[in-house]
């Protein structure tokens, strides 16, 4: 008996042994500290013909590659003499659809809208998009694809709307489906820079590259006189409208109206975009609700010396990014900021020249800081203005 115990004994300290032994042998690690366990990825199981599906933080991206070899029409369409200026938003809700037409609301569409109509066959039905944007120089898209199964057709589609122009501008993309198709669903597609941006920095927003966004110049001569204008930073570009080839050559009109000597088009202003605008939050500024931004606009605006219509369409821009917000930390940059990443060149040199650019984060909460003062300003004789305005990320 004393034989079995002593066997037993020694059975449990060998064991006990080697649990002490390989605690010092096996690495003390938790998965995400080493390779013990590798994080699986997500399974592709989509093969979609011009889309390249990728993955980051567990959501998938649809990266588009080619556009649509299949059947369908795309025009890109001005839309500014359908649209009285004091209901230009609501008409824009009227025009905006996404929805699968019969043949004959699709023609009633293309009429009503003066769309050149590529489609007769009464026995399709027509699966349209449309979409208009107050005042945006570029508004286009890209189709992918347009997959038909089990009664609906999902498109795979890209869009670009940016800049601000008096004008509106919009797309129209028309699908021909059979009776079959009753639903209709669209994936937003990304570009190879967007997806790369967003698994950077977490945005479609490269914060390496901030945009000084939607610059617009306005000119204002006593008598109509040709006026060259040059940005001397130009090297900083990415968009203007009209093209900005080492200069701008206009004929302005006391109301505003530009002739470019380029186009030969007639403008209300010269827009851009700049890249590397290094905006940054500072001891002073405003923190504004959400709510109360409109009249926080109206009231500061109207101090740097826009006018109301000036100021309307800044308002008009930059009240949806800001209105959603709990609170906005806003802060106009002096005049010597705006001058050292952007001088100008104007000939003939005008008496006043007004220059408003506005940075603004997003916060969830209230901060306290130094109010801005602004100092009043006012036009006199031939005078150009320009607003503007940038998102703070840092």
């Amino acid at each position: 008996m004393k034989e079995k115990i002593a066997i037993v004994i020694c059975t449990i300290l060998v064991f006990a042994a080697g649990l002490m032994v390989g605690s010092f042998i096996m690495p003390k690690c938790k998965p995400t500290e080493c390779n013990c366990q590798k994080e699986e990825k997500p399974q592709e199981e989509e093969k979609i013909e011009n889309i390249e599906i990728k993955y980051n933080k567990g959501k998938k991206y649809y990266i588009i590659k080619n556009d649509y070899k299949g059947e369908y029409d795309y025009q890109e369409v001005s839309m500014s003499e359908y649209f009285e200026s004091d209901d230009a938003l609501d008409r824009i809700k009227l025009f905006n659809t996404t929805e699968i037409l019969s043949f004959s609301r699709y023609k009633e569409f293309c009429e009503r809208w003066n769309i050149e109509r590529k489609y007769d066959d009464t026995n399709m039905e027509y699966m349209v998009v449309a979409y208009a944007a107050y005042g945006q120089p570029v508004v286009h898209a890209r189709l992918a694809n347009a997959i038909t199964n089990d009664g609906t057709i999902s498109l795979y589609m890209w869009e670009n709307v940016r800049g601000i122009t008096a004008d509106i501008q919009g797309y129209v993309i028309v699908v021909p489906v059979d009776f079959s198709v009753y639903k209709h669903e669209i994936n937003i597609a990304y570009t190879e820079e967007e997806f790369n941006n967003i698994v950077m920095y977490g945005s479609t927003q490269d914060p390496n590259q901030l945009m000084a966004d939607k610059p617009i110049i306005y000119i204002y001569p006593e008598e109509e006189t040709n006026v060259s204008v040059k940005l001397l930073n130009s090297e900083l570009l990415t968009v203007s409208y009209p093209k900005y080839n080492n200069g701008w050559s206009v004929i302005a009109k006391p109301d505003g109206t530009l002739k470019d000597l380029t186009t030969n088009r007639n403008y209300y202003g010269l827009y851009y975009e700049g890249k590397n605008h290094q905006a940054t939050m500072q001891a002073d500024g405003f923190i504004i609700k959400g709510e109360d931004v409109a009249k926080f606009l109206e009231e500061k605006l109207e101090i740097l010396g826009l006018n109301e219509r000036e100021a309307n369409e800044f308002i008009i821009y930059w009240l949806p990014k800001l209105e959603s917000n709990k609170y906005n930390y806003i802060r106009f940059e002096p005049a010597a900021e705006i001058e050292e990443y952007m001088p100008l060149e104007i000939t003939p040199k005008p008496d006043t020249i007004i220059r408003v650019m506005m940075d603004y984060k997003p916060l969830t909460e209230k901060i306290e800081i130094n109010e801005q003062i602004l100092k009043s300003q006012t036009r006199t004789g031939y005078s150009v203005v320009e607003w503007g305005g940038s998102e703070i990320h840092d």
